[in-house]
């Protein structure tokens, strides 16, 4: 088994795939089990299914926290599960359909695996529109609505043990990737900064129980998306090009510069179209880049 699972706490385990620092979920209470993103290689999906086996647990429910090819690989593994997304999760789909076949496709040829059809996203049972209650056997834990980095982003957090499973926010190895919109990016961690978290698990990147770090990370993030959109809020009032906008944005400090260097500079394009810079036409800009 290449999964290890670690008890994060009663009620919880995570364990990290080999590939990009990736974290999924079990939520289980009694013999009831949620799986959370459950991720990445075919093998490690089939050490979740064995790890519930197991634990003598039924997996009833998969919650995905948001459409990226990434999160929705192992779902086909538990056909038998409820599939819990947000609402604008199946449109999403649809949107990125090809962009999500050819992903799946580069990375499973990386990885040696055999594919011989195109990857069917799975689609929902249940969807989310701002918050839900989720029982897994007696215990709830809430999904809601946190969009920024995509629109049908969804997090899950545990009032009793204060924990915040993040989805794509929130990590100590990426900066926020802004591949929706700023604003909610913005809403969404202000609304985690008055939040109580003892524990974080975000879906890319370490868990921590450190208050520190939770302040820190939720503080830095903070800082990079207000800077970013001070900068190119100049740039566009003074009618600037894109170019220009980058030129500005050049000097910024964030976490990791060059692992992330591409992901700030498709930020960069992003936030200049949202705040009304022109764009121009022979080639797109920000995350539609990746399309």
């Amino acid at each position: 088994m290449s999964l290890h699972f670690e008890a994060l706490t009663a009620h919880l385990w995570a364990a990290k795939c080999r590939g990009y620092a990736m974290n999924t979920g079990i939520l289980h209470d009694a013999a009831h089990a949620a799986l959370i993103d459950p991720a990445l290689l075919p093998d490690e999906v089939d050490d979740i299914a064995a790890f519930c086996e197991k634990q003598q647990l039924e997996v009833e429910t998969v919650v995905i926290t948001h459409h990226h090819w990434d999160h929705v690989l192992g779902v086909p593994r538990f056909p038998g599960a409820r599939v819990v997304t947000h609402q604008a999760y199946a449109a999403q789909t649809v949107l990125d359909l090809e962009y999500t076949r050819r992903a799946v496709q580069r990375f499973y040829e990386a990885e040696g695996v055999a594919s011989s059809a195109p990857f069917a996203p799975p689609m929902p049972d249940q969807t989310v529109d701002r918050i839900i209650g989720l029982m897994v056997g007696d215990m709830r834990v809430q999904l809601f609505h946190t969009p920024g980095h995509a629109r049908d982003h969804v997090s899950i957090y545990d009032a009793e043990s204060a924990f915040l499973w993040a989805g794509d926010l929130l990590s100590d190895l990426e900066i926020p990737f802004v591949s929706d919109r700023l604003d909610a990016f913005e809403r969404t961690l202000d609304m985690f900064a008055a939040m109580q978290i003892d524990l974080l698990i975000p879906g890319h990147g370490n868990v921590t129980c450190d208050p520190a770090e939770i302040r820190s990370r939720i503080g830095e993030d903070r800082r990079y998306l207000s800077e970013l959109r001070e900068r190119i809020e100049a740039v566009v009032l003074a009618g600037g090009s894109v170019q220009a906008a980058t030129a500005a944005c050049t000097g910024m400090v964030f976490r990791y510069p060059a692992q992330n260097h591409e992901p700030h500079l498709m930020n960069v394009e992003q936030v200049f179209l949202e705040c009304g810079g022109s764009a121009p036409s022979s080639a797109p800009l920000g995350w539609s880049r990746e399309l």
